[in-house]
């Protein structure tokens, strides 16, 4: 132990637990050099702004900055733009902008922190505007700047503005540049561009877990429609690069958007042998994969093998069941799933209410929906409704069908008037299809598919009456009139 302590002394050990970062144990010294009445200097004020920013110490930052004003130092540029960074970390962007607007001068790390905090906390609108003023003023970004103007760009999914800040970064000689270069690989792959984002991806020197992850799930998301993705983790492994999790995760996605049970199977092993089957996000990613590729066994027992499961994993359980017309077994899982005290979800219930679609039970439909209300304090989307009066006018329970589209929460979209359209031709009822049309027009007058139901629904009953085939051919006038309208070919069948 020191025989004295000094501010010097303090202060490298304030900075030492901020650049292991410690942020607790930093300001925890900070409060005992203060105890010890040792007056802080600049570099001690700057560090545990630093350290209140990290953990998120809003309280004690504001402490700080008022200790900061007594001391007359709030125009130092190195603690106004490192209070500017504490704000914006701890979500005080109003307070971070009025520190920024009353330094007397804004260099690149003010302006970046104040960049960061918007894009952090998904302004990135706001981002970006600071990003074009920084620059009028005539401030040039440094790398940091670009990847966060890059991650605004990517929330915005504004390409055009990223294609205008990567022409900059080219211009700088930074493309290569590995913090910069993963940016834009990450933003032209959240963004829909996995064959621009591969374009980066080639030309930088180091390729990491990280960077080969971004480009997967790039191709993951927007490939096609999913052997980029595969092609990229085998080339990554080949390159002697472990996978990750994450990067597993996003394989597995790839697989079942193209249905292979053998490559979620090669997948699985190697799942396994990392010793992250039991992983709740991998699992749950294995779970959709086997379900998406209709290997429902396979499924079921990545299920069971899990420690713990969420809504995520009996939903894409439900899910599998429900596309392949299992219908008893989609019940039965819900059982479970609510026995095991996990809430359903309104993904969960699409899928329970498709199952009963599917299998005309009327009843069970209509009490699942209420339950969705009544149990589990759900509001049923149009989604859910469109999905039950579908089933009802399959049956031909018309006059319920008027009932529930009366009750509704909310208006009926043109879906639900498409599904009673659907249902009014079915069962010959004119009067009701000739409401849903007119209300389905009223929506969209250039709504195809409503003309093209409505002469159907006339068509099928001018047989009986002959004002109807007058009809008829009077919305037959108007579905071709709107064919020329819209240059297209409209099928009357």
């Amino acid at each position: 132990m020191l025989p004295l302590r000094n501010v010097v002394s303090w202060t490298t050990l304030i900075t030492g637990y901020v650049e292991a970062g410690d942020g607790e144990t930093a300001i925890h010294c900070f409060d005992e050099m203060q105890h010890e009445a040792i007056a802080v200097d600049a570099v001690t004020l700057v560090c545990s702004l630093k350290a209140c920013g990290m953990v998120g110490a809003k309280d004690k930052g504001q402490d700080i900055h008022a200790d900061v004003a007594r001391a007359g130092l709030e125009n130092n540029l190195p603690i106004g733009s490192t209070l500017v960074d504490m704000y914006a970390k701890c979500g005080l962007l109003a307070d971070a902008q009025k520190v920024f607007t009353g330094l007397p001068l804004r260099n690149v790390v003010s302006w970046t922190a104040l960049i960061a905090g918007y894009t952090d906390h998904g302004h990135a609108k706001e981002a970006l505007r600071c990003f074009d003023t920084m620059q009028r003023e005539g401030v040039h970004p440094d790398a940091v700047t670009f990847v966060c103007s890059l991650k605004a760009c990517g929330l915005m999914e504004n390409v055009s503005k990223a294609s205008e800040i990567h022409m900059q970064i080219s211009r700088r000689g930074l493309e290569r540049n590995l913090i910069v270069g993963s940016a834009l690989v990450d933003m032209y792959a959240k963004c829909g561009f996995p064959r621009k984002a591969r374009q980066v991806f080639d030309k930088l020197p180091i390729r990491d877990v990280v960077l080969w992850t971004a480009l997967i799930a790039g191709y993951a998301e927007h490939g096609e429609p999913g052997e980029d993705a595969l092609e990229c983790l085998a080339e990554m492994q080949h390159d002697s690069v472990s996978p990750s999790s994450a990067t597993y995760v996003c394989g597995l996605k790839a697989c079942g958007n193209v249905g292979s049970t053998i490559k979620t199977q090669e997948i699985h092993v190697s799942v396994a042998k990392q010793g992250f089957e039991r992983e709740l996000l991998v699992g749950n990613a294995l779970l959709d994969a086997y379900a998406k590729c209709g290997s429902l066994v396979e499924a079921h027992h990545v299920l069971d093998e899990l420690h713990v499961r969420d809504v995520i994993s009996w939903t894409a359980l439900i899910t599998g069941y429900s596309q392949l017309g299992q219908t008893w077994n989609v019940f039965d899982a819900l059982e479970r799933m609510v026995e095991e005290n996990v809430k359903p979800n309104l993904a969960t219930f699409v899928n329970v209410l498709n199952a009963c679609n599917h299998a005309g039970l009327v009843d069970k439909g209509e009490r699942y929906l209420e339950s969705m209300f009544s149990s589990y304090a759900l509001m049923p989307t149009v989604e859910h409704y469109t999905c039950v009066i579908d089933l009802l006018g399959r049956a031909g329970s018309v006059d319920r069908v008027v009932s529930m589209v009366e009750r509704m929460p909310f208006h009926p979209g043109i879906v639900v008037w498409h599904a009673i359209l659907g249902a009014c031709r079915k069962w010959g009822n004119v009067y009701l299809g000739r409401h849903a049309f007119e209300h389905a027009i009223r929506l969209d007058e250039k709504d195809a598919a409503s003309y093209i139901a409505m002469f159907n629904i006339y068509a099928d009953a001018s047989m009986h009456h002959e004002a109807h085939q007058i009809e008829a051919m009077r919305v037959e006038k108007q579905a071709f009139q709107l064919e020329k309208l819209n240059n297209r070919s409209l099928c009357i069948i």
